[in-house]
């Protein structure tokens, strides 16, 4: 049996851990990632989503998208906080 107090202990970080907001990256319907909410875990997803534009784009996606999301700690609010449709990359081109 382990000693009471590191078992309350213990259960508190658990508990904390599960009570955070968190972000995720959706891409193409799919959920990539899910880190606790921070700025370093923003730049990360920023960046994961980068990548995931590139590839769209050398595949010559035109439909689906991108998507980092802010989820509430009870997991029922979502927030999008970035976006990128792929469809939107034809509309940008301008002919002269």
């Amino acid at each position: 049996m382990s000693h009471p107090v590191w078992y309350t202990y213990s259960m508190m970080i658990e508990t904390d851990m599960k009570e955070k907001p968190t972000y995720e990256l959706w891409y193409l319907g799919d959920r990539c990632n899910s880190l606790v909410k921070c700025r370093e875990s923003f730049n990360a997803m920023l960046i994961d989503a980068a990548e995931l534009m590139r590839c769209g784009r050398e595949a010559g996606l035109s439909v689906g998208g991108i998507e980092i999301c802010c989820v509430s700690a009870d997991g029922r609010d979502a927030e999008t906080v970035w976006h990128h449709n792929h469809a939107d990359d034809k509309k940008k081109k301008v002919t002269r």
